[in-house]
């Protein structure tokens, strides 16, 4: 299929409002228009077809997308966000579709866990004595725009096309709107549907050329990259490495000089990455992740304190999730999922005690699932299990059930419409509140 047929199959009207349908339909975000999906959904079929036609043209335009700045803790400077229009996104999302098929060979997208478990099976393997961990310093602002326009221009020859995907990563992110805003320059806006596979694609000769490097296993995710070698070639490679990112106009933290950020070692010391860690056969969860999930327990409990209904079936429902992940929108989410290839059974019965210290100490009369469980099941019986929800397998009924029973929801006459609609409101914002758990994983 040609490069202009492949881009229209993805830009059609029908293929536009299945992406509505299926991704932004529920979404409460809004750019900086302020037009949200409930006043987009009205006008959807003129929306759509202004999308159409224009991306087919190449002359459509982004708005200006919305700053959000996104704490990576104390002392670090924040992750800049930005936050497309209703509209954008789904231009961005079939973009993101149609970048994928053209660029289906070579591109690293793996999920954290695989990555994981791919390491996990190197580490044992005794192939290799030493590792290098590499960060990359501000990834996403210091992607070039003319390295990754050569680079998109290996599959995608159509000047039209590129003008978009070009219009995309230039339109500049801003609080307030001014006139005097400049397209930016350098760098690819970080939270948008094509943040990813454009970083990936940025990417892809240093993978390429990695991947083929005899005698090492090389990995990344995003801007942390793994690599396990002989100990002894390891300064050599890792300066071959930092050489191939600064080509092209990329900094990575020098391990002699930042061996917070970046660092070589032997296998057989520990070491952290994508927040797992490594020691002497045992893969756990590091520390700081551990932390950061007992601080979100404990404050579902003190949130339970303070709320004048004390509904403990909510505090139940609540912990229950937080325990045990979900699947919701076919994504598994949840603490317990990022962290599923771990093999310290321990942690998981201390953070088991930890819940129960806590329903003696708030003194309540609930029996909540178990981390020591779920991860069983999770490993054994991912896909028979009910002890994890799967809220996309949820009836209508059970849908209503939930609404009543932990958000105190009145059905009335409510259309099945609105069911569906706020039950995927408040299912996504616990969802949200899973994922704080695992931010920041690599810092």
């Amino acid at each position: 299929m040609s490069v202009r047929k492949q881009f229209a199959k993805y830009f059609s009207e029908d293929n536009l409002k299945q992406i509505f349908t299926d991704h932004i339909v529920y979404s409460g975000a809004t750019g900086i228009d302020n037009l949200n999906q409930y006043a987009f959904r009205k006008q959807l079929n003129d929306q759509v077809e202004i999308i159409s036609k224009k991306i087919l043209a190449g002359t459509y335009q982004f708005t200006k997308y919305k700053l959000k700045l996104v704490s990576k803790g104390r002392g670090k400077k924040p992750r800049e966000i930005a936050i497309p229009t209703v509209r954008d996104r789904i231009a961005m999302r079939a973009m993101c579709e149609f970048l994928s098929e053209r660029f289906n060979s070579g591109l690293s997208l793996e999920l954290p866990q695989n990555v994981i478990k791919r390491i996990k099976t190197d580490v044992v393997s005794g192939k290799y004595s030493g590792y290098i961990k590499l960060d990359v310093s501000d990834f996403y602002p210091s992607i070039k725009h003319k390295e990754l326009e050569s680079r998109l221009r290996k599959r995608i020859k159509d000047l039209g096309i590129m003008n978009v995907i070009l219009a995309a990563i230039t339109s500049p992110t801003v609080i307030v709107s001014k006139a005097s805003d400049k397209p930016s320059a350098i760098g690819v806006p970080q939270g948008l549907a094509i943040s990813n596979i454009l970083a990936a694609i940025y990417l892809l000769n240093i993978d390429r050329h990695m991947n083929s490097y005899p005698g090492i296993a090389y990995s990344r995710y995003v801007d942390d990259v793994l690599i396990l070698c002989d100990s002894k070639q390891a300064e050599k490679i890792a300066k071959d490495v930092i050489s191939r990112f600064r080509r092209i106009g990329l900094r990575v933290h020098d391990p002699i000089k930042a061996p917070e950020k970046s660092s070589i070692g032997d296998v057989k010391d520990r070491f952290d990455y994508l927040g797992y860690h490594f020691s002497d056969g045992s893969v756990s969860a590091r520390i700081a992740t551990v932390e950061k999930l007992k601080e979100s327990i404990a404050a579902i409990f003190t949130s339970h304190k303070h709320s004048k209904l004390k509904n403990e079936k909510f505090l139940e429902w609540r912990l229950n999730l937080r325990i045990t992940g979900c699947v919701f929108e076919n994504k598994s989410k949840g603490w317990l999922f990022f962290f599923s290839e771990i093999n310290d059974e321990s942690l998981l019965h201390s953070l088991d005690n930890y819940v129960r210290k806590f329903i003696k100490r708030f003194n309540v009369g609930i029996k909540p699932k178990r981390f020591s469980r779920a991860f069983k099941e999770l490993s054994y019986r991912r896909y028979e299990t009910n002890y994890i929800p799967n809220f996309d397998n949820y009836t209508l009924d059970q849908k209503k059930d939930v609404l009543v029973e932990y958000f105190d929801f009145k059905l009335g006459s409510i259309t099945d419409e609105e069911i569906e609609f706020h039950f995927h409101k408040r299912i996504g914002k616990q969802v949200k509140d899973l994922l704080e758990d695992i931010q920041n994983f690599g810092y």
